[in-house]
This record gives structure tokens, sequence and C-alpha cells, in this order.
């Protein structure tokens, strides 16, 4: 008989919060005690991600005979498995087991005699044609990106046979798999997202099955993990040292229930996953548990230090913070300098290499002067600007006016909306473009040139995108600027979409995406420059920017350190001598608004929001951007509230976009290429040239 002998058993996300980091058990029990950002809105992720969706694909691909969905208690959930255990075949969706302090939810069980099918369903895609979970490197390591997943689902697997030992388990993960291609439309249309009295469910349509049967394709599919689980299990793949900190599968298991069940702290080990730790407060109405693990364990508090710290440090190519933290070294000042050799580029219009750029930072916020004199003139109080290395790699690279700032807004879901799509395909849906051109005294003249956003979800737009951009392009060859290399990626991605495709300019779309693209060795002549690269070699600003070069650090540190902007922008130009599509001349407005302290306010804050329309607050929102926004390689909003609102159009009962909406959505995307335009002119001003 299966029973557990607690009512705050350990389960399996328990489970998953002990794999990210022990010490999280302790605040995890105690939510009510201490900050969690983790604390979000399960509608805004089922919108994000499409899991929830996924999750009853998988329901209807496996005939389920009963869901216990709905069976929250958890001794009646176990009690109705049992007794559906009984029959000689049936297949249950939300099956519980337990035994001891140990208890699970299995999404899908497939019972035939003795036989289980222990099937996990994940909104993570998987292309059995080109990926593997084990072995890349080390043939018997599973690979970071699989670990989680994989060990969620020995867990499962692990308590099962424990409590039901009788039984042959067999497991498998079940994946949006990237080598199908759907043979229907919309089928996110069959499960809609509800928000019913504060909890998110889906509402699968009622002919969801008859659609289906139309269907001969399935995108969901059962891989076998038997074998990865099982070697998991019994603790002989080679990363369980160093991913469960030198403990074995079954050990960790053991000492990570017995903790949660007593209520013990896990003594923490400090590495870099803690710079994101979701217990951190922000506001200090909660404990901060981040905190507490570093005052135990480093003397000091991350949030109450004003000590420049090793978090900051910026990460690209650089794997060694763990080792610095591991050594003790927390601060930058404190970073000795055989730790990051000192490497320097051959020639001038190089810039910055990664290490100079690092050393940069740690100049600035250490003020040594030793490391600040390896910058000479370029570095004037916590600025850095080499004008002539940028001037002579523009030139380099046959920058010309008139200048393009292009921005896409883009979204990929586990279920394909479109036929003929596989699984996270990218759906382009709307992009921004501003031309800035010179006039004969050299000033600039600055319009925003053209836009595109696909209202009529139900239609694929990736074609018809194309189309609008190449019409915004095509009439001359000036430079066109990306911020990131987002924009590259999604233009290959619908190159290939047209190569399968039947449309009849197909090949003139695809010989004009070439030109401004670049994939592998192959490059455009006009191929895309990207903004964020520039700035990555030739300019940082520390007081902004700290450890990020994304244009929501770089935006701001732009506004801040130039007067020409401020005084341009400052007045209510923008719509009238700027022209705009979307800002009236006879109400335009001034991007640059000073706050009290005497810095400028961001730009962004200014926006007609999507909060109303999402169910959030302003406070969310912006914390939805910020979270979108992490790293170099995403630009403002792609990935935040855009992409969000629009998955809402897609997969909620009105796929109607109002004027609200419309407005909203179009600001957005205009200020995103705006941005472009505040920085690049202000590196032509602080170069003293507009053109090269």
């Amino acid at each position: 008989m299966m029973t557990i002998t607690t009512n705050r058993p350990f389960t399996k996300s328990v489970f998953k919060t002990a794999l990210s980091c022990p010490a999280k058990l302790y605040y995890a029990r105690h939510k009510d005690a201490y900050a969690n950002s983790n604390e979000e809105d399960d509608f805004l992720e089922a919108l994000a991600e499409g899991g929830f969706q996924v999750g009853e694909l998988a329901k209807l691909y496996e005939h389920v005979d009963v869901d216990l969905h709905d069976v929250l208690d958890y001794t009646s959930a176990l009690k109705q498995t049992e007794q559906l255990l009984q029959r000689d075949r049936v297949i249950i969706a939300e099956a519980a087991f337990g035994i001891g302090n140990m208890f699970i939810r299995a999404d899908i069980v497939r019972k035939d005699g003795k036989h289980i099918d222990l099937i996990e369903v994940k909104a993570k895609s998987f292309n059995p044609e080109t990926e593997i979970w084990m072995g890349k490197r080390q043939k018997d390591s599973v690979q970071t990106e699989w670990r989680e997943y994989l060990y969620d689902l020995a867990f499962q697997k692990y308590v099962i046979t424990k409590a039901i030992p009788e039984y042959d388990v067999h497991a498998f993960l079940m994946l949006a798999d990237k080598s199908r291609v759907a043979d229907i439309d919309n089928l996110n249309q069959l499960f809609k997202i509800r928000k019913i009295n504060g909890r998110t469910s889906i509402e699968v349509s009622p002919n969801a099955q008859t659609v289906l049967a139309q269907s001969k394709v399935q995108v969901l599919t059962a891989f076998d993990a038997e074998d990865v689980v099982n070697a998991i299990i019994n603790g002989t793949t080679s990363e369980q040292a160093d991913y469960l900190g030198g403990r074995t599968f079954e050990s960790f298991v053991k000492e990570m229930c017995e903790a949660w069940t007593n209520d013990k702290r896990v003594v923490p080990t400090l590495t870099t996953t803690c710079f994101k730790c979701e217990f951190c407060s922000a506001d200090n109405k909660l404990k901060d548990g981040r905190d507490e693990c570093w005052l135990s364990k480093a003397g000091y508090a991350p949030s109450q230090n004003p000590f420049p710290q090793v978090a900051e440090l910026w990460s690209q190519y650089y794997q060694g913070r763990n080792e610095l933290l591991q050594d003790g070294i927390f601060f930058l000042k404190d970073i000795p300098q055989d730790r990051i050799p000192l490497k320097s580029h051959t020639n001038l219009s190089e810039g910055l290499t990664v290490s100079e750029r690092r050393w940069l930072q740690i100049a600035i916020a250490t003020q040594d002067k030793d490391l600040i004199r390896l910058y000479g003139d370029d570095l004037k109080g916590d600025i850095y600007f080499d004008c002539d290395g940028m001037r002579m790699w523009l030139k380099e690279h046959n920058v010309q006016p008139p200048y393009h700032m292009i921005d896409f807004e883009t979204t990929a879901v586990a279920l394909p909306y479109y036929k003929g799509m596989h699984p996270y395909e990218q759906v382009a849906f709307q992009f921004s473009h501003h031309i800035m051109d010179v006039n004969p005294d050299g000033s600039f003249a600055i319009r925003h040139a053209g836009q595109w956003l696909n209202e009529d979800v139900n239609a694929f737009p990736n074609f018809e995108f194309v189309r609008a951009l190449k019409r915004e392009l095509e009439n001359d060859n000036g430079t066109i600027f990306r911020y990131s290399n987002h924009e590259n990626t999604i233009l290959n991605e619908i190159k290939r979409q047209l190569e399968e495709s039947n449309e009849p300019d197909k090949a003139e779309l695809i010989a004009w995406i070439k030109t401004i693209t670049h994939e592998g060795k192959e490059c455009g002549a006009r191929d895309m420059i990207d903004l964020c690269e520039i700035v990555k070699k030739f300019y940082y600003c520390y007081s902004q920017m700290h450890g990020s070069n994304s244009i929501k650090q770089v935006l701001p540190a732009v506004l801040n350190s130039s007067k020409l902007l401020q005084d341009k922008y400052s007045q209510t130009i923008y719509g009238k001598d700027i022209l705009s599509r979307n800002i009236s001349p006879d109400n335009p407005i001034a991007w640059i608004k000073p706050l009290p302290d005497g810095t400028i306010d961001n730009p962004y804050h200014q926006l007609p929001s999507v909060a109303e329309y999402l169910g959030m607050t302003e406070e969310q929102v912006w914390q939805l951007e910020e979270a979108a926004t992490e790293g170099d390689n995403m630009t403002v909003a792609n990935g935040g509230a855009a992409l969000t609102a629009y998955n809402k159009l897609m997969f909620c009962d009105d796929n109607h976009m109002d004027n609200a909406l419309r407005t909203a959505l179009l600001r957005y995307c205009e200020l995103d290429t705006m941005a472009m335009v505040f920085i690049w002119e202000y590196f032509c001003h602080e170069m003293g040239v507009s053109s090269f």
C-alpha cells in the first residue's frame, strides 16, 4: 500500500529545488518568511512557454483513461491511483505514488499487467536526428542542458519502484519533436489558456480529438530514457560528483529528503548560480536567503555590501568565476591578474579584447591607478570611448549612410501554430525601422520610416514580414544596424522556411535575405552590422552598464552621458521634427525627462503599457522586461511584454487586436529602434563625424 508519513512530503518540485541548490530547501520550506522571485504568475508562464498546452496534447495523444489532475489531496490521490492500478490495463494522468516522506505525481502512466511506462512531459524540444542526452564530451556524462529533466524523471522512477517494487517501470521523456512538421493549422487553438479564481488551466476544445484524427503527424514524441535514468539512479554517470555536491543520486535523494522533512539547513556552496538566486529580497519586506548564505560562507551580505563584487564581472566566454569564488575571491579588487590574462589586439580597429574589457571594468570599479593608465585618454571618469578605433573599424566595414535601424519581435512556442512548422519554430510578428540620413551640413535627418505588425494571428506572418522588410530596405545601399544577432538568426530561419515553401517569389526573397545576412562562412554584400559588437569593442560606461552590454543598460548610459542628446530630446520634437508612424505632429513628445536626482528617466517608462491587457501591474511588466533582457544578446522587449501579449492573442479566447494593444505593441518596437538611433547619434557626435 502506498502511503506518506508527513503532510509536507518531499515532492518532485522540492527535489528540483534541491538540484538547483540544496541550501534553497530551507528557504522554500519557509516561503512566508523568505522572498522568492520565482513565485510568478503561472498564467504568464503558460503564455511564454506553452507547457500547459503540451501537457494537454500529450494526454490526447496517449488516450488517457483517467485524469487525477483535480484530486489535490495527497491521500486521496494515492488511494485513487492504487484503485486504478487494479485494472489490467489503464492510462492515468497525474497518477500519485508515495512512500515514507517521498511523493510524486507522474504526468502520464501506462499500466499493462505488472508493467508501467512512466512518461514525463516537458515543453522542451528535442531533435532525435541531431541531439543526444549523453556523451558529447564525456561518454558517460549526462549533458548539462538535459540534467534537470532526466534527474527529475529518475527521481520519479526511484519513488515508484520503492513504492510498488513488484512492478517493472520503464521511463520516457515526452518532448516537442523538432524532426516533425505539423500537418494542421492552429494546433494551439485546441487548448485555450484560462485563468479562473487565480488558477491557470487549459480548456480543451470539444472537437480536439476529431481535429487530431485528421492529422497524421504527432508533434510530441515519448523518447525512451530508460538507460540514462537507470545509470543516474545507479550512480554510474560521471557528472554526479559535481552536479550533486560529491553525492551519488541515491545518497543525494536521501539526504535532501531528510533535510526537507526535518527542516534542516544544508550548508551552501557558493557558485555563480548564487548570483541569480530567486530567494533574494529587493524590498526588504521578507528575508533575503542569498544574503544569509553568503554571510555564513563569505562573511558578508551581497545586498548590503557597497564594494564591486565578482558577480558584476562580465562573463562572456569566461568560466572562471566559480573558481574565483571557491578560492575566496569575492570582490573585483581582489582578482589577481593571472586569473584573467590580459591580451590585446594588434590592430587599433579591433578594439578591446574580452580580457581588456573585463580589466577596464575592474579598473573603473576599483579606481586602480595602474590599471586605469592602461586605457590612456580613451578613459575619462567612468566612461571609456575609443573614437579612433571605432572610426577605423567603421571605415573598414564600409559603414555608410543612410543608416537603417531595425528591430524584430518574434515568438516561438512548443506547439506549432501553423501547418508546415516544426515545434519551437520562429514566428516573426513585428518590426520597426528608423532611418538616419546625413544632411549637407553634416546633421542627421531622422525619421521613423516604417513598421509592420501582424494583426491576424491566425495567418502565418513570416513571408509577409520579410516582403514588407524588403520594401523598407531595398531602396538604397545604406548600412543596416541591428542590436545583437537575433535579427540575423530570424532572417536565416525565414530563408529556410521559404526554401521549403511554394511561394511564387521565394527565389527573390531568399536572394535578398542572403544579401543582408551571414550564415557560416557565407556573408552578404550588405550584411547587417551588430551595434552591440561595436559597443563591446569601443564603448563602456561603468556606472550604468556594470557587467552587461544589453541595450537596456547601454541606452541609459548614453542618455546620461550626452549633453547633446539631453538638450535635443528634452524638446518636444519627436513626432514633428522627427517624423513618427505612431506619434502625431500635432502632439509631439520629448524623450528626455530628468529625474529629481538629476539622472535621465528611461524612455521605456513613457510607453503605453500592456499591463492591463496582461492582467499585471506596471511594476510586474517592468520586471518581465528586465528578465527578458538579461545578457548581451537580447533587445528591449524581445521576449518580454510584447511576446507575452502577442501569445495571449494566439492562445486565449479573443484573437482580436484592439486599438490599445496595437498602439502599445507599435510604440514598444518603435522605441527599440529609436534607442539604436540615440546610441548611434551619440557615437557619431563623440567621433566628430556623421559619415565615414
